[in-house]
């Protein structure tokens, strides 16, 4: 059996397999008795998962909310009906997330904990996919050290720590992989039901998984093209070879292990992935629409280039976490190589092989491939990819044998420390809100305005502070107008506004630049404060607090 659990024809045109574990093969009617695939103490299968979730636990709380979390919150802190108009005008590829998380805020409050605790569960989920995967597609050894590896990733515990969707999107990616892989394995008769009913009703899952992908987020729906070329691979390395026989039951009829059924078997499992993905984008399709209309909001994004090339060794962490997983892969291939084919092939199945370098590969291609045409590259964007790279070096460090494996493992862990430190530190997530916040609640006096960047979201993340100063650039607020953040005035209207308040707090973040609507308004810098990339500056009006 190819690694991928579809029976190979043998020499003479008997259907042979090769056990998902390397092991001898079984010659006969294509079945096989499937190695057991415990590794006991069977709890160890669980180790990858809490691993993670301990992980993503640690230091939860200790980056401030960014922007992008801001929004969430913004969406999450308002009567669910507004929230559904809301999604009308903007946001409405996030919608799902906004609704789980307006949930989550009525049962645990608005606090970083309870808003990123199902994050972290979602990424636990996912190490538990991973960990499942490995072990079917190799060995439960791959398998636990795979989703070990996944726990460690940096980038893990960026968006694990994040009241956003990214850690949901990456666990349905994991999932659906893995209902992918059970069906390609029932089709093949690994032990399993052959085909029909068997195959079928892990497509029907796949295909429930895909759908949720993407109504988490479109992009997801990228992992529907790796996926085609792991069942074309599949498929092809079924086919029967020229000048092989058929394989008869006792009974004279063609059983799976046939060519007849091994045909049966690859236009089952090809047409039931094709029906499975198609009905996914059809359930997902008047999401679609509804974000074409709404396609304006990626404006923000510009062209990857070489940065979005250089973005994607974050899959991994660090350069020494790359440098040393690159190092880890081809130590690990060398090492089989030298063992024997056979070896080799167990270390290596095809399966593994046939599923993750596609899905680690395609989607950032196409999304870079697109993006000097059409800007859509943000690393966000293939999170998706994670848990491929967790397989790859789960399996590379479970082909080095144990102690071997183990050090390696300390090794990138200890390489990818102190990004881990610095994802947990205030500004870890790039806008450190609460402490410009806390400056604010501190220096703030009675009858203060601000002006906030107009397409930030910095007042919502927390309810003291910038949250407390009058918006004089405020038109509607984000209730009134069911929008993420409110409408604002024209410029005009807000210099006229600013002519009767004596103290205004501009809120920047990047470059320190004077706001123009402040051009030839007489205030005085106070004083000016930074927090991460937020920039805080205090102006007082001149002559008794009015400006001309």
């Amino acid at each position: 059996m190819s690694g991928d659990g579809l029976p190979m024809p043998g020499p003479g045109g008997a259907a042979q397999a090769l056990p998902v574990m390397g092991g001898p093969a079984k010659a006969g009617l294509g079945r096989v008795r499937r190695p057991a695939l415990t590794l006991r103490p069977a709890w160890l299968q669980a180790v990858p998962p809490l691993a993670t979730f301990a992980v993503m636990l640690w230091g939860i709380t200790g980056s401030s909310y960014w922007r992008d979390e801001a929004a969430s919150l913004s969406a999450a802190e308002r009567p669910l009906g507004n929230l559904i108009r809301m999604l009308g005008h903007v946001d409405a590829v996030h919608g799902a997330y906004y609704v789980i998380i307006w949930a989550v805020v009525r049962i645990g409050g608005a606090g970083e904990l309870a808003t990123r605790l199902p994050s972290a569960l979602a990424m636990a989920a996912a190490a538990a996919a991973v960990t499942a995967l490995g072990r079917r597609l190799v060995s439960p050894r791959a398998g636990l050290a795979s989703g070990l590896v996944f726990a460690i990733l940096p980038e893990v515990s960026w968006y694990g720590q994040e009241a956003r969707s990214y850690a949901m999107v990456t666990a349905l990616a994991a999932v659906a992989s893995y209902l992918l892989v059970r069906a390609m394995r029932a089709a093949g008769g690994a032990g399993e039901a052959a085909g029909g009913a068997g195959a079928g009703r892990w497509l029907a899952g796949y295909g429930a998984a895909l759908a949720a992908l993407g109504v988490a987020n479109l992009f997801g729906l990228l992992l529907i093209i790796p996926h085609a070329l792991t069942v074309a691979l599949a498929w092809r390395r079924a086919a029967p070879r020229a000048g092989s026989g058929d394989c008869r039951s006792a009974g004279g009829g063609a059983d799976h292990g046939s060519a007849e059924g091994r045909a049966a078997d690859r236009s089952s499992l090809a047409l039931g992935w094709l029906a499975a993905a198609a009905a996914a984008v059809l359930l997902v399709s008047p999401l679609m629409a509804l974000a074409w209309v709404q396609r304006g909001q990626l404006a923000w994004l510009s062209p990857a280039g070489l940065a979005g090339l250089e973005s994607l060794q974050l899959l991994v962490g660090t350069t020494a976490m790359t440098i040393a997983a690159g190092a880890v892969l081809a130590c690990a291939v060398a090492f089989c190589v030298r063992r024997g084919r056979e070896r080799r092939a167990a270390a290596w199945p095809r399966g593994l092989t046939g599923l993750a370098f596609p899905w680690l590969v395609l989607p950032p291609a196409i999304l870079l491939a697109v993006s000097p045409v059409t800007p859509i590259y943000a690393f966000r964007y293939v999170m998706i990819c994670t848990p491929a790279v967790a397989l790859l070096l789960g399996t590379g460090l479970a082909a080095l044998g144990r102690a071997a494996g183990a050090l390696a493992f300390v090794l990138i862990a200890a390489l990818g420390l102190p990004l881990q430190l610095s994802i947990r530190s205030p500004g870890g997530h790039g806008d450190a809100i609460l402490q410009a916040d806390r400056i604010v609640a501190a220096n703030m006096r009675p009858g203060d305005a601000v002006l906030e960047f107009k397409e930030e979201n910095f007042a919502q993340a927390y309810p003291f502070g910038i949250h407390d100063l009058d918006n004089v650039a405020q038109a509607r607020t984000r209730i009134a107008s069911a929008t993420l953040i409110g409408t604002f005035l024209p410029d005009p209207v807000v210099r006229q506004r600013l002519a009767q308040v004596s103290r205004v707090w501009v809120v920047e973040y990047g470059d320190r630049q004077p706001l123009p609507v402040l051009s030839g308004l007489r205030f005085r810098l106070v004083r000016a404060w930074q927090t991460s990339d937020i920039w805080l500056f205090l102006y007082a009006a001149e002559s008794g607090g009015t400006s001309q």
